[in-house]
């Protein structure tokens, strides 16, 4: 048997152990006043509890490998009914899984109504500030759900946005685009297979401070797509947001999904001068995935050099 019908093999029995091990705990786990069907049937879940699982939740005690939604984007495309832009936008994102049988919302954007982003023709993308932790994607039925309503003057004047509910199953494609009524929303994500879980965090380094003057941006990416990149955090007019005491770099999104095998997480940080014509700059760091524990390494910008951990966490059966 040559190694790649051996590696065939090895995973169509990893995927029959899994099914295995899922249909036993919803034998005797779930919760017999709900349908066990709901399981296996692309329910919309009316619950609006948060997820309960943290990021780094097996990161100090192992776990497996699992098929992870990696969420890139969400742009508005188009929008139509007689909405214009600049649009005040408020609502809700969301995605369901059954980590643990679970179902509960795991947040990738929230903006309330005192609280809206402003999006504009030149800028449409949503500002988005998770997932909070990996989203599960195998053996799923769970959901990816869209609430997004644009801010009138008085709130009997507020207009519907978008309003859509995707079986996760579905969303598989790396840039996909979704039409409701008033408008067209442009998806960018990507399937990970057999990854782990990478939970970023950000410090200045005693000593360090932020280049005056200086704005930048944080992204992360994997080695297996070079088109697109995670934006952990964006910032203008040299305001690195740090909370004082510590150091701590208060990052916008810090959870990136990253093959087990043979990948790479690559932290960037690209830094300008607003008031100088020279071109920006790009600094990275990269880790190697590893089963559990944390990774750490140091990001040098200029004369400031940035404490990066990074947490890596599998998943339960």
């Amino acid at each position: 048997m040559d190694a790649s019908c051996a590696t065939a093999r090895k995973e169509k029995e990893e995927r029959e152990y899994i099914s295995m091990r899922m249909r036993r705990w919803l034998k005797e786990s779930w919760n017999p006043n709900e349908d066990k069907k709901d399981l296996y049937t692309d329910r919309t879940w009316k619950t609006n509890e948060l997820t309960r699982i943290p990021p780094m939740y097996y990161t100090d005690c192992g776990g497996c490998s699992r098929e992870n939604q990696q969420i890139f984007s969400i742009k508005v495309e188009s929008i139509r009914g007689g909405l214009r832009w600049p649009l005040d936008v408020f609502g809700v994102v969301t995605a369901r899984d059954t980590l643990r049988m679970e179902h509960k919302r795991n947040i990738v954007f929230a903006r309330s109504r005192s609280n809206c982003q402003t999006i504009t023709e030149q800028c449409p993308y949503l500002e988005l500030t998770g997932p909070t932790r990996a989203v599960v994607v195998d053996f799923d039925p769970g959901s990816f759900e869209v609430v997004l309503k644009v801010k009138g003057a008085t709130e009997s004047a507020d207009r519907d946005l978008s309003f859509l509910v995707l079986p996760l199953k579905e969303c598989y494609q790396y840039r996909r685009y979704y039409t409701s009524k008033h408008s067209t929303l442009e998806l960018t994500l990507r399937r990970i297979d057999r990854s782990v879980e990478a939970t970023i965090s950000m410090r200045l380094a005693a000593g360090s401070s932020w280049p005056r003057g200086f704005q930048g941006v944080f992204t992360a990416s994997i080695a297996s797509i070079d088109d697109a990149e995670v934006s952990l955090l964006s910032f203008e007019d040299d305001k690195l947001p740090v909370i004082a005491d510590d150091g701590i770099i208060k990052l916008t999104r810090r959870v990136v999904s990253v093959e087990r095998e043979h990948g790479e997480l690559k932290v960037s940080a690209t830094t300008w001068c607003a008031n100088d014509e020279q071109d920006a700059m790009t600094n990275d760091i990269v880790f190697t995935p590893r089963f559990a524990g944390r990774s750490c390494g140091v990001l040098n910008v200029g004369t400031c050099k940035i404490q990066i951990t990074v947490a890596w966490s599998l998943f339960d059966w």
